[in-house]
């Protein structure tokens, strides 16, 4: 009875991996088919009055580059207004205060808006900057992005009609190849950029606005219910509830704005818990209210499938565990044996994860031999990190369904000066007990899995154990080096 209840409680977990890939691939092909779809820009476009909001906390490291790059951008001044949406509590408030002295001394028209609370955190203080923003165009900046001169010129063309609502442009990266850390999450990020946005938005599907790196109509705000607080995705929250709404997206793929990646596997893991758990409670705030609308099917349906695609996380983690016993039972009974040759659905789900990365390089790289090279190396690491990440994420997903709430913590900058960052507290041991827990227990299954000859499970148990130890290795190098 035991035995059937762990291949029944595996395969119906595997199930939803498999939907998953399945996600997955229809998406890719999305992408592959409309690929050649071109936007009809609006070269014509007036420039209109336009607010820059810059959110920022605690931000010493990087706030002077983003207010150089904001003074360097070619818009005329008496169209422009910049808020600098300031909630620090240490010397980034001073930093601030003074270079915006001396852009209002250059003839900016610049607020420096410091709130003494961070009530709803970055939604709090988009919000408060909103009610005083007196233009009709919004741009986004977080602190680490580094904006070019012609960027609002370039991005306010995708405003093609009265129904666009946002534009966003795509994230690149100042520090790409800093570490492996790095490149796994540039990798992981260039596959959203590049095939996500750029395949949901041509195919006429949802996309989210990221956070940053983006102009928003300001009646499209106000419209769809301003900010809310009420997620730690303010900005999925806000994407989706205006496009139920009726209010049209565009992305621009060939407009890059580089940004900071996290060095330090804590700020990673920050950053990644936030974006979990936020897209679990945006998907319980808005799924219903997803399919109630008057929409086509495969806009619900490709919509459904971005607001549930963090669960994966625990889908994996499960499987991943309740595969061990059931490679026990695999290699102990031959009970099974008609069922376990699906097994070779393992193999097809990293195929279709391989050739989603794949695509993703060869569109950035442009030459099929130089993505086939990076690949190699870029795909392995991104999965890796992905499994590593299984618990923590994990936890987000249970208590963003619990519905715990939990601040939001900001992902720690540091430029590239260097050095130690002391944003980043040093992290504790104790706070990596469950994954070196599970790096012994995949590498227990992984020396099993060569016992028995069991070369299925073998590969997925090795990449299990890695993926926990690349961030037990990462935790160590960051706490050796404070």
């Amino acid at each position: 009875m035991l035995e059937h209840g762990i291949v029944i409680l595996y395969y119906f977990f595997f199930f939803f991996i498999i939907l998953f890939s399945i996600g997955q691939l229809a998406l890719l092909i999305t992408f592959l088919f409309n690929r050649k779809k071109e936007y009809h820009l609006n070269k014509t476009f007036e420039l209109p009055s336009l607010t820059i909001q810059l959110p920022v906390y605690n931000e010493r490291f990087v706030i002077e580059r983003l207010l150089d790059s904001v003074e360097r951008l070619n818009y005329p001044k008496n169209r422009l207004e910049i808020q600098v949406l300031d909630d620090s509590t240490d010397d980034t408030r001073t930093i601030a205060a003074k270079r915006v002295e001396q852009l209002k001394t250059l003839g900016f028209n610049i607020q420096h808006i410091h709130r003494s609370n961070r009530e709803g955190y970055k939604a709090g203080a988009l919000q408060n900057g909103l009610i005083s923003a007196s233009s009709d165009y919004l741009a986004i900046f977080d602190a680490d992005f580094v904006p070019y001169p012609d960027f609002l010129t370039d991005t306010l063309t995708y405003f093609t009609d009265e129904q666009t609502g946002m534009v966003q442009t795509r994230w690149g990266h100042l520090n790409a190849m800093q570490s492996l850390l790095t490149r796994a999450q540039a990798t992981g990020l260039n596959n959203h950029f590049i095939i996500d946005q750029e395949g949901r938005n041509k195919g006429g599907y949802f996309i989210n606005f990221n956070g940053t790196a983006g102009i928003w109509k300001k009646e499209c705000i106000v419209d769809a219910g301003g900010w809310n607080s009420d997620t730690l995705t303010e900005d999925l929250d806000l994407s989706y509830r205006a496009q139920i709404k009726g209010w049209k997206f565009n992305y621009c793929p060939n407009i890059i704005i580089p940004a900071e990646l996290p060095d330090r596997i804590s700020a990673v893991r920050t950053q990644q818990f936030r974006w979990t758990k936020g897209g679990v409670e945006t998907s319980k705030k808005l799924l219903g209210k997803l399919w109630k609308a008057k929409l086509s099917l495969a806009v619900k349906l490709f919509g459904s499938f971005h607001l549930l695609n963090n669960y994966i996380y625990a889908f994996v983690l499960i499987s991943a565990l309740l595969s061990v016993p059931l490679m026990f039972v695999k290699n102990t009974s031959t009970e099974f044996d008609q069922l376990f040759k699906w097994n070779t659905i393992i193999m097809t789900v990293m195929l279709i994860n391989f050739l989603y990365c794949f695509t993703a390089i060869l569109v950035d790289k442009k030459k099929f031999i130089a993505a086939l090279i990076e690949v190699i190396t870029a795909f392995p690491l991104a999965l890796i990190l992905s499994l590593g990440m299984s618990y923590h994420n994990t936890r987000a997903i249970f208590q963003g369904i619990l519905g715990k709430k939990t601040a939001f913590i900001r992902t720690p900058k540091i430029s590239e000066s260097g050095g130690i960052n002391p944003y980043l507290k040093t992290p504790g041991y104790k706070k990596y007990t469950p994954e070196l827990l599970l790096f012994l227990y995949f590498l227990f299954a992984a020396c099993s899995g060569i016992y028995f000859k069991d070369f299925g499970f073998l590969i997925y148990h090795v990449l299990m154990f890695s993926g926990f130890g690349f961030v037990l290795w990462s935790a160590w190098s960051e706490t050796s080096e404070n």
